[in-house]
Order: structure tokens, then sequence, then C-alpha cells
């Protein structure tokens, strides 16, 4: 009886740790599965499942495993305050991640021409249009400006260590 009792008292918190998953589409019309949704996405999906929660700063696409780092320190003391910088910083390089793939898919997908973008030739032939071409640089900057955002939270984030 107080083995049995024992046993429920260690798998007790391990049940208590429940987690969403979720199911989203990003705006550029990609499904991603996450433990927390990004920005600007729409949620299809949610399911519960019973695991130990994730460390902190770990990407929203991996796999969950169990967390063994250690305890959180106290925000009262110094070390707990860069702690908290860190992981403020490990969220910001993930959410950076997870913008420059939205687009980079979004470039990848407006690669091809929307109807009224190419343009016919008295010789039979076709050529894009200047509206093409600035959409698709809008996507390029895009593109740029995550990927400096990801070395800016990536500096940020070797400062705080």
């Amino acid at each position: 009886m107080r083995r049995l009792l024992i046993a429920m008292c260690i798998a007790l918190p391990s049940l208590a740790a429940a987690q969403s998953i979720y199911k989203v589409q990003t705006p550029d019309g990609s499904i991603l599965f996450t433990d927390s949704p990004p920005a600007g996405s729409k949620i299809l999906e949610e399911r519960s499942t019973k695991s130990s929660p994730r460390p902190a700063g770990s990407s929203a696409t991996t796999p969950a495993r169990p967390d063994t780092s250690p305890p959180p320190r106290p925000a009262s003391s110094p070390a707990g305050s860069q702690s908290g910088a860190l992981d403020a910083a490990m969220q910001e390089v993930a959410a950076a991640e997870t913008a420059v793939q939205v687009a980079k898919r979004r470039l990848e997908l407006g690669r091809e021409p929307l109807p009224g973008e190419r343009r016919g030739l008295a010789g039979g032939g076709s050529r894009l249009t200047e509206e093409y071409e600035a959409r698709l640089a809008g996507l390029e900057r895009e593109v740029a400006d995550a990927e400096a955002r990801l070395k800016r939270a990536n500096e940020s984030r070797n400062a705080a260590r």
C-alpha cells in the first residue's frame, strides 16, 4: 500500500503538466505545428498533451522533450535579472527565426506571377510587368529585413550570455 502511494505521488506532477499544441496557418498560407502560435497566424486546431513543458527559448517547431534545464532563479537576485534578459533574448531569436521562415516562404510563393502581371508581346512571347518586379522586390526586402532582425536578435542573445 505504501509503495502504491509513493508511486502515485511521483506520477502526479507529470500528469498535471498539460500543454497545448496548436496547428496554425501562417500569413503565407503554410501550416505550422507549435506550442505557441506566432503573431498574425490563424489557429486551426488546438490539442492538449500531457508532457513536461519545454525550456524557454527552444525552437517552436522542434518536438517536445522533457525539461532538463535547471530551475529558474528568483527575479530578485542579480543573476535572475540576467537570466530574464537571456530568456527574452532567446524568445526574440525564436520569433525572428519564424519571421525569416515566413518571409522566405512568401517570397517562394510570390515568384509565380499573378493574373495581370504578364503581358503578351507582338511576336507571341510574353514579359513580366513592372508591378510584378515591384511586388517581388518588396518580398525580397521583407526577407532582408527579417534576416537583419535575426542577426540583431542573435547579437542581443550573445551579449546577454
